[in-house]
């Protein structure tokens, strides 16, 4: 990605917009978390709250490209150094239109990350249901933008919920829906109600379009030629100067100066978040790091039926020291627990990784290697200077991994249990063949192409283009800007 060139704008003010959108929205936008920030700081904003759909998932990298942005931008010199990326989601409520919340502080977030898990309980997957009492149970330290349609009952319910953290966000993209949105929301604003001003973006930069395009025609499962409506009328949803948005707003200024006063009241930040591990059960009386002692001296008497080696003894000993210095007790305790059902069960497991540094892990049945036998390094596994939880790796057989999921739900419940979530990538060909369908290529055509791209990807393409005009293709239409398109 490279810096936009952009002429200054004629007048500075500051600025954060408060609903952008990525990729992570997936199918609903168009641009990667880090291009909608980075962008989003050369245009001299103060900030940007991502707020993708039903989820946080974007932020981590939104976070990142700030804080590291020579990772992500080949020439990050000269960008607006005053720049504050904010967490946030929208989320779809049971009575038509959406919310966008944006935590306060660590409760909030708190908070957010409760109802996004609510929101998703009874709802098919990519949507989520958010009714007003919901809400009201994790409102607080929250920031609500509610999005239209607006009515009487549903305003003054969550203005009882918000209070002076209601707003409502309006934006202008040149279409009737949004001039109707506005001057509907004028009418609001005469009743007390808070407006703010909003680009809505979808996108980072107006050449995106045709791509939201064809995630819009894939998401509906709909043809470029059929999606009518359900496109966006024009290119306006993306990140705009500081220039423009001032022209835009012309007769409404303080609307853009009250993003940064509403941004301001945030006090949020990611890096206050750390993990928590939740106590793991234990018998009653005892300390984690008490019973988590007890076991491990238990698991190497086990080892070493004939003695304890004292270098084993004293290495084990400043492994719990260390354990217990990062609390991290309860995580070692709850493994162990699952890999003693497994052997209870005569079920196949086998931990592996960085963990098989570790006596304790291999004290306690998660390894079964003694690392001082191989002189493997604890530090590896875990260390303070890392500054990251240990990563415990256990493999269970395939045919049985089930009853191990299905105890560890019974035994903390389904609400204190879940699986990770993986995140699909398009690659070179599947990318390839969703476009050709919404583009209604005959089948056959890119079956050639696909065939013809191998394991490549579109540099093969580029390499020949004499095929690609054998197959109606024009050279251009090809982009290998992104390297996560390169290979299949």
């Amino acid at each position: 990605m490279t810096a936009p060139r952009t002429k200054a704008p004629s007048a500075h003010f500051p600025y954060v917009e408060l609903l952008g959108r990525s990729n992570f929205s997936f199918l609903q936008g168009a641009s990667h978390p880090e291009e909608m920030v980075l962008y989003a700081r050369s245009l001299g904003y103060e900030g940007l709250a991502l707020c993708d759909l039903n989820g946080l998932y974007g932020v981590v990298r939104a976070f990142q490209a700030i804080a590291y942005p020579s990772n992500f931008l080949a020439h990050a010199d000269g960008l607006n150094r005053e720049f504050t990326t904010y967490a946030g989601t929208e989320m779809q409520l049971s009575d038509r239109g959406s919310i966008a919340l944006i935590p306060i502080n660590k409760f909030g977030y708190i908070n957010l990350c409760r109802l996004i898990t609510a929101s998703k309980r009874d709802c098919g997957k990519g949507f989520s249901n958010l009714d007003p009492d919901t809400l009201a149970v994790h409102a607080d330290d929250l920031l609500a933008l509610v999005l239209p349609p607006w009515n009487a009952d549903k305003l003054s319910r969550l203005r009882d919920i918000y209070g002076d953290r209601l707003y409502l966000p309006v934006w202008k993209d040149y279409t009737w829906e949004s001039l109707d949105h506005y001057n509907q929301a004028l009418g609001w604003e005469a009743m007390g109600y808070e407006l703010v001003a909003t680009q809505r973006p979808f996108m980072h930069s107006n050449e995106r379009k045709p791509l939201h395009d064809v995630l819009t025609c894939i998401l509906h499962k709909t043809t470029l030629k059929s999606a009518k409506t359900r496109l966006l009328a024009n290119g306006e949803r993306h990140l705009k100067p500081l220039s423009e948005l001032a022209r835009l707003w012309r007769d409404r200024p303080d609307l853009l100066h009250k993003t940064a006063q509403i941004a301001g009241r945030v006090k949020f930040s990611l890096t206050e978040l750390q993990y928590e591990y939740p106590e793991a059960a234990r018998p009653p009386g005892k300390e984690a790091g008490q019973y988590l002692r007890e076991l491990t001296l238990e698991g190497l008497s086990r080892r070493f039926p004939e003695g304890v080696p004292e270098p084993v003894r004293r290495t084990a000993e400043r492994e719990l020291a260390l354990i217990a210095e990062l609390r991290y007790e309860d995580y070692f305790l709850t493994l162990w627990d699952v890999c003693q059902f497994a052997r209870a069960r005569g079920i196949l497991h086998q931990g592996r990784g960085s963990a098989a540094n570790s006596v304790v892990c291999y004290a306690l049945g998660l390894t079964a290697v003694d690392p001082t036998r191989v002189e493997l390094l604890f530090e590896r596994f875990l260390s303070k200077e890392r500054g990251e939880p240990p990563d415990i790796d256990i493999d269970f057989e395939s045919g049985r991994r089930e009853e191990v999921i299905q105890y560890i739900y019974g035994k903390y419940g389904s609400e204190h249990a879940a699986m990770v979530c993986t995140v699909i990538r398009y690659r070179a060909r599947m990318a390839l063949r969703e476009c050709a369908k919404v583009l209604e290529i005959p089948a056959a055509r890119v079956d050639d192409i696909v065939k013809f791209m191998g394991r490549e990807g579109f540099s093969r393409l580029e390499a020949a283009p004499e095929r690609a005009d054998e197959w109606g293709l024009e050279r251009q239409d090809v982009q290998t800007d992104d390297p996560r398109l390169a290979s299949p």
